[in-house]
């Protein structure tokens, strides 16, 4: 297949791609959880930070969990209270949000942590280190469920280390949702059932027409592959309902290659993780009239960040509309009629806005965005 018709197809389907209640800190987490707790620690030493296993209660699942990382600053400050879900699109895991190569420039936690945020970055179910079950059972409903019993545990100070120098849970009085693609998506239903989140910060994601069925079928769509076919991830699942973008894909559909390093896409690639049927079929949700959007129950302050160059949800994906945060804003409005909804257009960007070379000025306007929005007390 040629590079344009890749794209173009990858395009069409991407618009969705995107045990105890609390365990000890990263130095004991690893024979719980997995994982190099040393590294998460060296990748942040401003900061506590900790493995965690997070318990949900699902229908179907038995013995359901979350991984997830979570740092805090390691001097509290105004802004520590405040913690980013970060929740990653389809075919992610955690490590969309702290990229584990030049973290610096393109890991959002340590952008947050800088700026005096607390994170926890998490594996959605079927993803990473979480409960992986049948595919049948992955769905969007069962996805949201499980993080709100996270949000649940994070106010309580039940998801991760307690709070430096104290015998107190480090608990959170303020909760805001930083999704990507699916993960913004998924946003949606969670306001629509629960009213837990102070902030959405939703990336990747638009209400446009819709660019694939939705169908839920048992074959993979073109540019993606079942996961028991690819190199790596047949290790993890030898169930057909498990896919994942096919080799050489990602490039075309989440990045904007002039302003990307091949590195960073290479490493991208070997960090791809599942996604399945019901993921592919949300692709149908944003195209959803406004009146039938379950975005519309969003009632606090909400930030959309989109690439301008986003081959699903960018510029082209509302044309002729004008590429300007305030013309986005008036088409994305009655989508979010209760909500005081701020657009964020990033230039020269695709899909994974916090994956390019401008990903520092990204997160730096998101986090400004959130000192305002969501202001500490």
């Amino acid at each position: 297949m040629s590079s344009s018709s890749t794209k173009k197809t990858f395009g069409a389907v991407s618009a969705l791609v995107s045990a105890a209640f609390v365990l000890s800190p990263a130095a004991s987490a690893q024979a719980a959880v997995g994982g190099d707790p040393d590294s998460l620690q060296s990748r942040h030493p401003n900061a506590t930070c900790s493995q965690t296993q997070v318990p949900v209660s699902v229908p179907g699942v038995k013995d359901g969990h979350i991984y997830g990382e979570l740092c805090t600053p390691r001097h509290p400050n105004a802004h520590s209270r405040t913690v980013n879900l970060l929740v990653p699109g389809a075919s992610y895991d955690h490590t969309y949000f702290d990229f584990p190569l030049k973290s610096d420039k393109y890991s959002y936690v340590t952008q947050a942590l800088n700026a005096g945020y607390s994170t926890f970055a998490v594996d959605r179910l079927g993803t990473g280190r979480s409960s992986l079950p049948p595919s049948d059972l992955d769905t969007v409903q069962n996805q949201t469920e499980a993080l709100h019993q996270v949000i649940t545990r994070l106010r309580a100070g039940d998801a991760g280390h307690r709070a430096l120098g104290t015998a107190d849970r480090h608990t959170f009085s303020k909760v805001v949702w930083v999704g990507h693609s699916l993960g913004s998506a998924i946003a949606w239903y969670e306001a629509q059932k629960h009213h837990d989140v102070d902030a959405f910060v939703l990336t990747g994601m638009r209400h446009v027409p819709a660019q694939a069925s939705g169908d839920s079928g048992s074959e993979p769509p073109q540019g993606f592959i079942r996961a028991s076919d690819d190199a790596r991830l047949k290790l993890k699942t030898t169930d057909p309902g498990y896919w994942t973008t096919a080799p050489g894909t990602r490039q075309f559909g989440f990045y904007y290659q002039p302003n990307a390093d091949q590195a960073v896409i290479d490493k991208d690639e070997s960090l791809k993780d599942l996604t399945n049927k019901w993921d592919l079929a949300e692709s149908a949700t944003p195209g959803l009239p406004a009146a039938q959007s379950p975005s519309r129950a969003i009632t606090v302050p909400t930030l959309l960040a989109f690439g301008d160059q986003d081959i699903s949800f960018g510029c082209a994906a509302t044309s002729p509309t004008p590429c300007t945060s305030s013309a986005v804003e008036k088409l994305e409005k009655p989508f979010y009629p209760k909500a005081d909804l701020s657009v964020m257009v990033v230039p020269n960007s695709g899909h994974d806005i916090q994956l390019h070379k401008n990903a520092p000025q990204t997160d730096d306007e998101i986090l400004n965005w959130i000192r305002s929005a969501a202001p500490s007390h």
